[in-house]
């Protein structure tokens, strides 16, 4: 199976281990990704509200090299993931828009026409991959590993995006834990917001926002989180010791990109995956 793959910016800086075990992942599941080098950032969503023309096109020079290539796109990273669906939307739904987008994509002849399928690499894991061959492809079962998820926002809202009645009611990281071993565990912050998107302008919201996540987190029992999004990601690990301050107890939770733990059932070892780059050190002893 062949893929337009994009990274995304934190996959490619702060969170470089997320880029590589995404790479090797896919490689052991028989993906071929086609990495396009010149893909710029689809830029931020405080870049939407001041800039759209240009928020559009960003995101619109990259889906048309995809649709060049006949290629779905493969994400990794949540806010990357809604910006192009948002895009999609919009440019369906907006015809004097994608004229004024086409006309700069042609500087670079390049055109968009709606024709590209995005697909974080969740969604590939279930809907080409596929549940049946995922287990048949796992060498070590993650058996007697507590793991909680933590979804995010833009993978899951807004809701009309995604076709859930319940954003908050998504069971699919639950549903990869129990194929690749792992006992999913149920906590309050499981579906909500990690506060990235604050975190610029004040630390402290997202500090104590997902200092309470991780806390009841911990205290059901989980021995790691596993999240889709490199910016969640950002905040539950590096943030970490600034949660522990502020509730003035200690943490030590984990936190797996989504192919890390993957690539863990797959039988790769946490230094196959970069694990030692986390802030909060991955030490789960595991089966040979």
């Amino acid at each position: 199976m062949k893929f337009a793959y994009y990274p995304g910016c934190s996959a490619q800086s702060t969170c470089k281990e997320l880029n590589a075990s995404t790479k090797r992942v896919c490689s052991r599941l028989g993906l071929e990704l086609t990495e396009y080098r010149s893909a710029t950032c689809t830029g931020s969503r405080e870049l939407r509200a001041v800039k759209p023309d240009l928020f559009l096109a960003l995101n619109a020079r990259i889906l048309a090299m995809a649709e060049r290539d006949g290629l779905p796109l493969m994400t990794i990273c949540n806010t990357c993931t809604l910006n192009f669906l948002d895009v999609i939307k919009v440019l369906d739904e907006d015809a004097d828009a994608l004229e004024r987008v086409n006309a700069i994509l042609a500087e670079e002849n390049l055109e968009y026409r709606g024709t590209v399928v995005v697909k974080h690499f969740l969604w590939v894991l279930f809907e080409d991959i596929g549940e049946d061959v995922l287990r048949s492809l796992v060498t070590r079962r993650l058996t007697g590993f507590d793991v909680g998820a933590f979804y995010g926002c833009h993978i899951t809202r807004p809701p009309g995006h995604y076709g859930f009645f319940d954003s908050r009611n998504n069971r699919s990281l639950e549903k990869l834990n129990a194929i690749l071993g792992c006992n999913s565990i149920d906590y309050s912050g499981r579906a909500e917001c990690c506060g990235f998107h604050t975190a610029a302008g004040n630390e402290t919201v997202a500090i104590k926002l997902v200092g309470m996540h991780l806390k009841n987190a911990k205290e059901n029992g989980a021995q790691a989180l596993v999240t889709p999004c490199p910016l969640c990601h950002t905040v539950l690990d590096t943030l970490q010791a600034d949660m522990e301050k502020d509730l003035n107890e200690r943490l030590g939770v984990p936190i797996l990109h989504l192919p890390q733990l993957v690539g863990l059932a797959l039988g790769m070892t946490p230094k196959e995956l970069e694990m030692e780059r986390h802030m909060v050190p991955f030490t789960q002893p595991l089966a040979v």
